[in-house]
């Protein structure tokens, strides 16, 4: 292994910054970009029906807290249809 020189940390720098630099320069594909739609509305599509559940559960959360509060019971509560 060689010993670390100026000239050997100025080489290696230039290449990285080479290596960086090649990297900015590539273009992102039409496929790339369709995947990284597709993947961010599957996301937002989860993330939405999640966000639903939670608020129905969230719903019945505090009408049953307040159902219990003022005294009712399930068989005090009109069924539609029945």
């Amino acid at each position: 292994m060689e010993p670390c020189t100026q000239k050997h940390r100025i080489d290696r720098l230039e290449s990285d910054v080479t290596e960086i630099k090649q990297v900015l320069n590539e273009t992102a594909k039409k496929t790339d970009v369709q995947e990284l739609k597709e993947a961010i509305e599957k996301r937002d599509s989860t993330y939405t029906k999640n966000l639903w559940r939670l608020i129905w559960i969230l719903i019945a959360v505090f009408t049953g807290i307040v159902a219990i509060s003022t005294g009712l019971n399930l068989a005090d509560i009109p069924v539609i249809g029945g």
